[in-house]
């Protein structure tokens, strides 16, 4: 049986406690543990991502569907209606996507694509009805609707539960942020930071809100999980766009400085980076990991472009970087190889324990 790493973690833990319990004894621990391989690729991650791309495939194609005479001549009568019915139409509209959603993934669990696209067209209902509702009470503030909108999908993803929708709710909140600090000043500031450097606020309270979530509710923990992978996401990008931009609003000021005056940021950067790959190393942690690990490559390759390019001659510029991912490259290579010697075949496993 092949599991991922996080999958394997588990269940290595759980032979451990038992083993020291005493439920079972050590012969039973050396049967158990052996009875599974731990995979050097997440496949259940890139099922994730494979489902996501499948998921728009499906919008896409709903949308052709639309085309036809028949749902245009019904989709104008619709439109004929007063806004109170329309958002009316739309949410029982959405209510149906989420039921047959609900219902599907309680009969057939093992099909993720059509029930999470079920759920994704349940999505776009809600928020054209919404929409509607603000047609309704005649209200001219947009992030008013975008927040009610993250409210809804909040309640919904874990209602259902439903990680898309919950993702949903995370982008409807960031969206919120980001436009309601952006109308607070027209000089483009909010407390005192620029809009990048308020998203790196956002993303830290995300990772905040999602480690102490997932210590009270683990039975939320892919929730949690998935509330820090974006947070983290907005956290190192926004900084790192800080660390080319700095505090500064507008692109005069900011064409009047040298880079090197905005070196403080790319050692933040670093630090941060640096940081999220000890967490991840120590707690083996591949999400920390992975993220610091990314960051720290991007921010050194970005200071070398700033730097370098320049009064750095163009073909010694480029074969410097040529070398580095070489180097890198043969790195990992060399990685990969030592892990595959070292990972024991099934069938070798099994004969071992015949």
């Amino acid at each position: 049986m092949k599991l991922s790493k996080r999958e394997g973690r588990i269940v290595g833990s759980a032979i451990d406690e038992w083993l020291e319990t005493g439920v079972i004894t050590q012969s039973d621990s050396e049967k158990l543990k052996a009875s599974y391989q731990v995979t050097s690729v997440d496949w259940s991650l890139i099922a994730k991502y494979s489902f996501w791309v499948a998921i728009v495939c499906v919008v896409f194609s709903v949308l052709s569907v639309l085309l036809d005479e028949w749902l245009i001549a019904l989709i104008q009568n619709v439109f004929d209606a007063p806004d109170l019915a329309k958002s009316g139409f739309f949410a029982v509209v959405s209510a149906m996507f989420y039921y047959s959603g609900v219902r599907r993934k309680s009969i057939f669990p093992d099909k993720a694509f059509s029930n999470e696209a079920l759920f994704v067209l349940g999505i776009v209902s809600t928020a054209i009805a919404i929409f509607f509702i603000g047609q309704v009470i005649e209200t001219d503030s947009l992030t008013k609707l975008i927040l009610l909108a993250a409210i809804v999908y909040g309640i919904l993803g874990l209602w259902i539960p439903s990680l898309i929708v919950w993702l949903c709710a995370l982008l409807a909140l960031a969206c919120w942020f980001g436009i309601e600090t952006y109308q607070w000043d027209k000089s483009g500031y909010f407390l005192g930071l620029n809009f990048p450097l308020r998203f790196v606020g956002f993303g830290g309270m995300l990772i905040t809100a999602a480690v102490y979530a997932q210590r009270k509710w683990p039975a939320k923990e892919d929730f949690a999980v998935t509330t820090r992978a974006l947070g983290l996401a907005v956290f190192f990008f926004s900084l790192w766009v800080v660390s080319i931009f700095g505090n500064y609003s507008e692109l005069a000021e900011w064409s009047q400085i040298t880079q090197l005056s905005l070196l403080n940021w790319s050692v933040l950067l670093l630090m941060s980076s640096v940081a999220a790959l000890y967490f991840g190393i120590k707690f083996d942690d591949e999400l920390s990991r992975g993220f610091g690990l990314i960051f720290i490559f991007i921010n050194l390759y970005t200071r070398f472009v700033e730097y370098f390019w320049e009064g750095t001659h163009k073909a010694l510029f480029f074969a410097v970087l040529a070398a580095s991912f070489w180097f890198f490259g043969t790195r990992a290579e060399k990685i990969y190889r030592l892990g595959s010697r070292k990972m024991p075949k099934s069938d070798d496993v099994s004969r071992g324990h015949k």
